[in-house]
């Protein structure tokens, strides 16, 4: 009777240990804002992505600009943050207001049309950007965004910003300079 009441102990612990928050992913709340050139960016997103070369793995995060410039990091829900350890960073900087309103057909009237709609726009953009025009983002709405920073900062690959997150809270800025280097602090 003893050695099943231990075996009922521990089975409530072991299915109390995989309820909850603890899913194996060691998280740390990270905030911070982003600016360029010293004025914050409104719009945007930013990304945190894991740097296995430096041992650290998990989902990637991510964070929304909001419109003073702040982000919140999030990998699983809302405001979670990120895992704990080294990160490349991605920022994409978008204009606030669109700089194009393509009318689209209703998604689900005529997916069809919609989605060749959006070929189009994103097919549109990447002529721009080749041909050294403004690049641009468009949403699933159909609007543009122009994109404000420099095109190396937009992907973890080639950014080269690299950020620590630590146990506890983690506040992180990030001031884009026109060339494209970031000043981290």
């Amino acid at each position: 009777m003893r050695s099943l009441t231990v075996l009922s102990i521990a089975a409530f612990l072991i299915g109390l240990a995989s309820c909850g928050p603890g899913n194996g992913l060691n998280l740390a709340r990270v905030s911070g804002t982003v600016s360029l050139e010293g004025e914050p960016l409104k719009n945007g997103t930013v990304m945190f992505e894991p740097d296995e070369s430096k041992g650290t793995t998990g989902p990637q995060a991510v964070g929304t600009i909001m419109p003073d410039g702040t982000f919140i990091m999030s990998s699983q829900s809302a405001g979670d943050g990120a895992v704990v350890g080294f990160h490349r960073v991605g920022i994409l900087g978008l204009d606030e207001n669109p700089s194009v309103d393509v009318p689209m057909p209703d998604i689900e009237e005529d997916p069809l049309a919609y989605l060749a709609a959006k070929d189009a726009a994103v097919s549109k953009s990447i002529r721009q950007n080749a041909k050294g025009g403004q690049a641009t983002v468009s949403g699933l709405d159909g609007k543009s965004f122009r994109v404000l920073v420099p095109e190396q900062v937009t992907s973890t690959s080639t950014s080269g910003i690299v950020v620590e997150v630590t146990r506890g809270s983690n506040t992180i800025h990030l001031n884009i300079k026109e060339d494209g280097s970031v000043e981290t602090n």
